[in-house]
């Protein structure tokens, strides 16, 4: 039963940390690709000096996962003009985000941002960026259709949004590059990164579901047989809840606020497993 529950919470696959978390910070020899989790949507992406780069215009996504908010740091390796970093929400299906900075004059620095679609397709909108810069960072979020890019340097942030009409994919955040544009670590929200199930594990999923519930039924049964039991025991005080008796001389409490507390020994009063 235990190995059931396990599988799924597995297949949802959701953290429990709040924040950003760094998917990948790219730092494994220099080669061509990103490795295992990735598809390379065009171009040819690669790895040097524990950075993304690219010789041509590329698009890499990072499979099974999506989230709502993605950043990635981004600079300019040179001048090179129409050289870009751009994070992609929801690549693969009939829409996604496709939001990006980049050198547009070919002076080293990063002076405009767009909101395109597809693969950097040129049917969004585009502007002049408030202050260029050559190193920072992009975060891209979006609510409802409404997409903000965030950019952040030494010297402050800059904040563009765009109303798409359309909400993205769920799958595939991708990272873009064009030129001597450069990426380091590319960072997922965490609390909206998930691995979306794939058809065939639905059922796996809905039988661990009910073993988990008839795990929780028999849990309450056990509870009621024996609270009499655990009533004042162990000097606990009154605010503490008993949750459920396990075994015959173990007592576990709950507090009311939903604190857990470990399981506690009321034969001699000392923390048990």
């Amino acid at each position: 039963m235990r190995m059931a529950i396990g599988a799924v919470i597995a297949l949802l696959g959701t953290t429990a940390a709040h924040g950003s978390v760094v998917l990948d910070d790219f730092n494994r020899p220099d080669g061509a690709g990103f490795g295992t989790g990735y598809t390379i949507r065009s171009g040819r992406p690669s790895i040097l000096n524990n950075r993304a780069v690219t010789n041509a215009q590329s698009l890499a996504t990072y499979d099974g996962s999506f989230a709502t908010a993605a950043s990635v740091d981004v600079a300019l390796s040179g001048r090179d003009a129409g050289s870009y970093v751009a994070l992609t929400l929801g690549y693969g299906g009939e829409r996604n985000y496709f939001i990006k900075v980049q050198d547009d004059n070919g002076d080293g620095l990063f002076d405009r941002y767009a909101f395109y679609g597809g693969n950097n397709e040129l049917n969004g909108v585009v502007g002049d960026l408030g202050a260029a810069f050559r190193m920072g960072s992009i975060a891209v979020s979006y609510s409802g259709t409404v997409a903000k890019l965030v950019v952040g340097t030494k010297s402050g942030s800059q904040t563009y949004t765009h109303d798409y009409g359309f909400l993205p994919g769920l799958k595939n955040i991708g990272l873009g590059l064009n030129g001597l544009g450069a990426a380091d670590n590319l960072r997922f929200d965490a609390m909206t990164m998930v691995g979306v199930p794939e058809p065939e594990n639905w059922a796996l999923m809905i039988g661990g579901f009910a073993l988990a519930g008839a795990a929780a039924r028999r849990r309450r049964r056990m509870g009621r047989a024996g609270l009499s039991r655990c009533d004042g025991r162990a000097g606990l005080s009154d605010r503490i809840l008993p949750m459920f008796v396990s075994g015959a001389a173990h007592c576990c409490y709950k507090g009311r606020r939903g604190v857990a507390y470990p399981c506690v020994r009321w034969d001699s009063q000392s923390a048990g497993g």
